[in-house]
């Protein structure tokens, strides 16, 4: 109880309410609090403190404290004083004879003795007013570690990218909220206690994101406990549901081929870089990581909570200001607008482009006005949206590929995604590419993300590692009808085969994702028969 104290005390100086400051000691100690409020002494004493004595005054107290009287300092010398005589053979200790029974000089003596040494504990033992322990900053590596203290975490049971690839039952939502909840509750308690170990001085900000971290903690705890007891009603075992799950997402994880995890158990380094993995996840630096790479990938007012419905309005608006002549843009861009469903080629960047990015602003008041009109949020037709001002920014395409239409802070990203692959690859860490013929592919591909990049930003071009590439890479002129993700790019492709189907040797992470749970590779789809699950999102109306 003890530590929930300390843990309590440590929250309530730092300013959280006592709620949530209870709530969290809970955590970090693993304790569970006493009923009521709780109250802090004013008053306190670190360490008790002895006076000067007899061995046997030490040892004749701690016998009998437990029956003074408190505030009595002359009856409780009388209590200590016949133990005192007891120890010293004045009396027997027999239970019948007490001070009474020996002289009482001698008595007077042993009496004053105790009288001093009880005087003297009590001056050195006096309760201080409580001082608030000085907290100290956290530095900034320090910082970097405390991810739940930092950072406001998303809600798994809203996460596009938690949800994306369950079946749709409720065992499976069950299993993956439970990891996800299992995660959050090692990494919020890690950080917990390490602030508290470590007497971490907290701001308005930690504050913040403790009480909504806490609150959304509590929330998918509820969730979970939920569906768990909706699996009970229905006779199902909620835990073998949830071992099976995990055994079969770790079978999956790394269970591409046999010879995957034959390596596995057989090298400790790529155990020791599942560890790794396992930890950032736990400690919430992946789910970090990923938000920032999404982020970076995806740019602009088009992305956010309209991001659909900005899609299916800009990509039928764009369709006929093609056809108008009044923009123009390559055939395979313009079939993409024109069929729809394109799991790769995104109509919001085409449109940020050629209208540039205040033009959602817009869409968004078009949005909001007919949300709840009789006709709903339906595309009205170019000349209606030319009304609300619409007008081309670049009528001309920005170059001959999908990927001119990225800003340049996409393009890092994309670029730091290939840098990753290849250090993987070099590794030997890569389940997928284990070639020198990989990493020339995806150093090909690099070289020509790095090429566009200078095309859109000349004014910002500058010299980065790996740019060398582009003076010895072997890069294939692009053909004139333009290309998306790099599929005219003749380039030779090592017939590698995942899930048997046949790579072409540069996949991106989302192709290969795509790939493990379709069967089919997303190059060789036709763009009428729909796109890839999780991928490019749009609302059909």
């Amino acid at each position: 109880m003890k530590n929930f104290f300390d843990a309590y005390v440590y929250f309530i100086e730092n300013g959280l309410g006592e709620k949530l400051a209870k709530e969290l000691a809970e955590k970090v100690s693993g304790a569970k609090a006493p009923e009521g409020k709780i109250k802090i002494p004013e008053k306190t004493v670190k360490e008790v403190k002895l006076p000067k004595a007899k061995q046997d005054v030490f040892e004749a107290n701690e016998n009998v404290s437990g029956n003074y009287a408190q505030g009595d300092t002359k009856y409780n010398a009388d209590v200590l004083a016949e133990e005192i005589a007891r120890k010293r053979g004045f009396i027997k200790d027999d239970g019948i004879q007490d001070a009474s029974d020996m002289d009482q000089t001698e008595y007077s003596k042993l009496y004053s003795e105790a009288y001093e040494f009880l005087t003297q504990l009590r001056v050195l033992n006096k309760p201080v007013k409580r001082v608030e322990t000085p907290k100290k900053l956290a530095t900034k590596k320090e910082r970097g570690e405390l991810v739940f203290v930092n950072t406001k975490m998303t809600n798994p049971a809203e996460s596009k990218m938690v949800l994306r690839g369950l079946d749709g039952t409720t065992e499976s939502l069950y299993s993956q909220l439970r990891i996800e909840q299992e995660a959050l509750k090692n990494g919020m308690e890690k950080n917990l206690k390490y602030i508290l170990e470590n007497n971490v001085a907290l701001g308005q900000k930690d504050k913040d994101n403790l009480l909504y971290n806490a609150k959304m903690y509590n929330n998918l705890t509820k969730k979970v406990n939920k569906l768990a007891d909706d699996l009970t009603n229905d006779g199902k075992e909620p835990q073998k549901i949830y071992q099976d799950y995990r055994d079969i997402q770790l079978q999956n994880r790394f269970g591409a081929n046999e010879n995957i995890i034959q390596s596995m158990s057989e090298s400790m380094d790529n155990i020791e870089q599942l560890l790794k993995e396992m930890e950032d996840i736990r400690t919430g630096r992946a789910e970090v990581d990923n938000q920032t790479r999404v982020k970076n990938l995806y740019q602009g007012k088009g992305y956010g909570p309209n991001e659909a419905l900005f899609r299916s309005l800009s990509r039928q608006f764009l369709k006929d200001e093609i056809e108008a002549g009044r923009i123009q843009v390559t055939p395979r861009i313009y079939d993409a607008m024109k069929k729809g469903n394109h799991p790769f080629i995104d109509p919001i960047k085409v449109f940020r482009y050629h209208f540039g990015d205040d033009a959602f602003d817009k869409l968004e008041n078009f949005i909001d006005e007919n949300a709840f009109s009789s006709s709903g949020i339906r595309y009205p037709g170019r000349f209606e949206f030319r009304k609300m001002g619409l007008v081309v920014k670049n009528k001309n395409a920005p170059g001959k590929t999908y990927e001119h239409y990225s800003l340049p802070g996409e393009l890092d990203q994309e670029i730091a995604d290939v840098d990753k692959v290849i250090k993987t690859i070099e590794k030997g860490e890569n389940p997928f590419f284990k070639t020198k013929e990989d990493i020339k592919n995806q150093n090909s591909k690099r070289a020509n993300l790095v090429k566009i990049r200078n095309e859109i930003a000349p004014e910002d071009t500058k010299v980065q590692p790996g740019d060398e590439l582009l003076e010895t890479a072997e890069v294939t002129p692009i053909k004139q009808e333009g290309i998306i993700s790099n599929l005219d790019l003749n380039v030779d492709r090592t017939k590698t085969k995942f899930n048997n189907v046949e790579l072409y040797g540069d996949e991106t992470f989302d192709e290969l994702k795509y790939i493990d749970e379709n069967g089919v590779h997303p190059r060789d789809l036709d763009p009428r028969e729909g796109f890839a699950r999780g991928g490019i999102v749009e609302i059909l109306i």
